[in-house]
C-alpha cells in the first residue's frame, strides 16, 4: 500500500487508511503534525489543514488512548476516566449582543469546503467545527479581535465560536462561490443526490462544453450516447431527478466559481476525470444542448450519461418507545410468515413478513415439531432460525445513568440499540467490518470497546488507493468518528445492511444513518457542516 498523507480534521479527530473508513483529502497537505487521540501507523503521519501563510496552528495536548472494553461495564469504578466529560471541553461564551436597532441581521458566508470556526478569535484556539462553500450565518456586527493573521477580522458567529474573514470565509452573501453553494445538504435521509461512475468515467467539466468541446474530450462521445439510450431502457434504472434550470454562473460560456483555496483557470474546460470506482453528491441537475449534467458540491459539471444515479436503501429501523420496546426480532429471511396458533397446538401459516422488518416480540419461545419460534406481541409465531434476536440489557453498565445516551453495537448480531440512559430508544441493522472479530489494525475488522463520538460531519469524502480496492467516494453522509479511524456513517453504495460488509466502519443506511447523526452529541449546529467535542460526545460501546 502507497502511503500517503491523510488530512487533519481537529486537533484530536483523525481517520486512517488501514480503517478504509471516511476521510477528507481534498485540501493541500503542508502544515505541522498534531497529536491524535491514539497512535497512527508510522507511514501515515498527521497533518493539519492549511491555515493562512502567517498563522501558527496549535499544538493539541496529548489525547488519552481509546478506552478498551470494561472488564465489568456494570463497575462505575471501571469507567475510564476518558468516557468522562471533565469540562475541559466547554466553551466560554462572551455576553449576548443587543439585538440590533435597525432589525436587520449581519452574516458571514463559507467559501471554502471547510471554513473552521474557533473555540476563541485565535488560529492557536481549539476548533470546533466548521462551516462549508455556501454556508451562511448570523455574526456579531463587529470582529472580536483583528491582527496581522486576520486582517479583516474575527467574528463571533451563532451559535458559538469565532471564524477569521479571508481566505475561507467573506462578509458578502452575495459571493460567486456561495451563490453557487446555495443549496444545503438535507438531514433527513441523504444529504445530495448521488451518482456513481460508470465505466470509462466521467470527465470533470469546468463550464457547459459545447458539442465540439464535448468530442474533443469524450473521444468515445457517439458511441457512448447510444449505449447510454439502450441503457435508460434497461430493468432497473434510476432516473435522475427533474431538471432544474441550468445555473446562471453557467451561462453565456461561463466557467463554474472555483471554491476558495482550489486553483481554477478562467479559461479551463475540463478539470480532469473521475477514478473508476467513485461516487459524488450534485447540488443540482440540469439540461444543456440536450444532455443531462450535474453541479458536484466542488463546482464541477459532469455529464450524468456516464454515471448511474444512486436509488438510496428504503430500509431503516425501528422508534422505540413505552408501548414498542424490546425485545425485537429483525426477520433475516426473503421467506419468511407468520404463523398461527390453533386448535391442539397445531399451526396455520399465515401473512408473509418482509425482509430485515423488525417484529416486536414478547420474549417467550416454544417449540414445535423441532423447530423453534418466538411469541410477538401480537400473539402470532415466528420462526426463531429467520430471525435475529435484539434484547434489553440486563444489567446496565456503568454509563448508562439519567437520559446519558449511549449506543450498543454487537459486531456477532450487526445490530445497533440507541439508549438513553437504560431505556431503549431505536434499534437497527448495521454492517460492520467484513472480517468480523479480526485484529482490527491488519484487517476489516470493527475495534471494539468503550469510545466517545468526537467529530461529527454531515458528509466527509471517502477513498483508498490500495491496488485491487480503490475507490473515491465523496460526501459520504452523516460520518461519526469515535476512535482512530473509526465511525458511523451511511452506505449510499450497498443495500446489505445485518452482514458484515465494511472496512471497519459501521454501516448504516441512509435513514438510519440521519437518524443517528440528529440524535447523537456533539450537535451539529444547522448552518454548520461539522461539529467537534472531545469530551461531551455520545458514548459508543462496541462488542461481540
Amino acid at each position: 500500500m502507497r502511503a500517503r498523507f491523510v488530512l487533519f480534521l481537529s486537533a484530536f479527530a483523525t481517520s486512517t487508511l488501514s480503517a478504509g473508513c471516511p476521510r477528507n483529502d481534498d485540501a493541500p497537505v503542508k502544515a505541522v503534525a498534531l497529536a491524535a487521540p491514539s497512535p497512527a501507523p508510522p507511514s501515515l503521519p498527521l497533518v493539519a489543514p492549511p491555515l493562512p501563510a502567517q498563522a501558527t496552528p496549535a499544538i493539541a495536548p496529548p489525547a488519552p488512548a481509546p478506552a478498551t472494553i470494561p472488564s465489568d461495564p456494570t463497575d462505575v469504578a471501571a469507567l475510564p476516566p476518558d468516557l468522562v466529560d471533565d469540562g475541559s471541553d466547554d466553551v466560554v461564551e462572551p455576553e449576548a449582543a443587543p439585538s440590533p436597532a435597525h432589525g436587520n441581521v449581519d452574516e458571514l458566508a463559507s467559501t471554502a469546503k471547510e471554513t473552521w470556526v474557533f473555540a476563541e478569535p485565535s488560529w492557536k484556539a481549539r476548533r470546533i467545527g466548521y462551516l462549508r462553500a455556501g454556508a451562511v450565518v448570523e455574526r456579531r456586527s463587529e470582529p472580536a479581535a483583528r491582527n496581522s493573521n486576520c486582517v479583516e477580522g474575527w467574528y463571533r458567529i451563532e451559535p458559538r465560536g469565532y471564524v477569521c474573514v479571508g481566505a475561507t470565509a467573506t462578509l458578502n452573501v452575495f459571493d460567486p462561490v456561495v451563490e453557487a453553494s446555495s443549496k444545503r445538504p438535507r438531514r433527513d435521509g441523504l444529504p445530495y443526490t448521488y451518482v456513481m461512475s460508470r465505466s470509462p468515467p466521467p470527465p470533470f467539466y469546468a463550464r457547459l462544453p459545447s458539442a465540439e468541446e464535448a468530442l474533443s474530450v469524450e473521444t468515445d462521445l457517439g458511441s457512448h450516447l447510444r449505449k447510454a439510450a439502450r441503457s435508460a431502457l434497461e430493468p432497473g434504472y434510476v432516473a435522475p431527478p427533474p431538471a432544474e434550470s441550468v445555473p446562471g454562473f453557467l451561462l453565456y460560456g461561463r466557467n463554474a466559481p472555483g471554491l476558495s483555496g482550489t486553483h481554477r483557470s478562467s479559461t479551463a474546460l475540463e478539470l480532469g476525470h473521475a477514478h473508476a470506482r467513485s461516487g459524488f453528491a450534485l447540488l443540482s441537475t440540469f439540461d444543456y444542448e440536450g444532455r443531462r449534467y450535474g453541479l458536484t458540491t466542488e463546482l464541477a459539471v459532469l455529464p450524468l450519461d456516464r454515471t448511474r444515479v444512486i436509488k438510496p436503501s428504503s430500509f431503516s429501523g425501528k422508534k422505540l418507545d413505552d408501548e414498542v420496546t424490546l425485545p425485537v426480532a429483525f426477520v433475516r429471511s426473503h421467506h419468511a410468515s407468520h404463523y398461527l396458533p390453533g386448535p391442539g397446538g397445531a399451526l396455520t401459516q399465515g401473512d408473509a413478513i418482509g425482509y430485515r422488518e423488525a417484529i416486536p416480540i414478547t420474549g417467550v419461545s416454544r417449540r414445535s415439531s423441532g423447530v423453534t419460534y418466538l411469541e410477538t406481541r401480537d400473539g402470532s409465531l415466528i420462526r426463531d432460525e429467520q430471525t435475529v434476536r435484539v434484547d434489553n440489557i440486563h444489567r446496565p453498565p456503568a454509563w448508562a445513568t439519567g437520559k446519558r445516551r449511549w449506543i450498543d453495537v454487537s459486531i456477532l448480531k450487526q445490530t445497533l440499540v440507541a439508549y438513553e440512559g437504560a431505556k431503549p430508544v431505536y434499534t437497527t441493522l448495521v454492517s460492520t467490518g467484513a472480517d468480523g472479530l479480526g485484529d482490527p489494525k491488519k484487517t476489516h475488522s470493527t475495534i471494539q470497546g468503550a469510545f466517545l463520538i468526537h467529530t461529527k460531519h454531515l458528509s466527509v469524502t471517502m477513498d483508498d488507493d490500495r491496488i485491487g480496492d480503490e475507490f473515491d467516494f465523496r460526501d459520504v453522509p452523516f460520518v461519526q468518528y469515535f476512535t482512530e479511524g473509526f465511525a458511523f456513517h451511511a452506505a449510499y453504495w450497498h443495500d446489505e445492511f445485518g452482514t458484515p460488509r465494511s472496512h471497519g466502519c459501521v454501516n448504516l443506511s441512509p435513514l438510519d444513518a440521519a437518524w443517528l447523526f440528529n440524535w447523537t452529541l456533539p450537535e451539529v449546529p444547522a448552518a454548520w457542516h461539522a461539529a467537534l467535542s472531545l469530551k461531551k460526545g455520545t458514548l459508543v460501546f462496541i462488542h461481540p
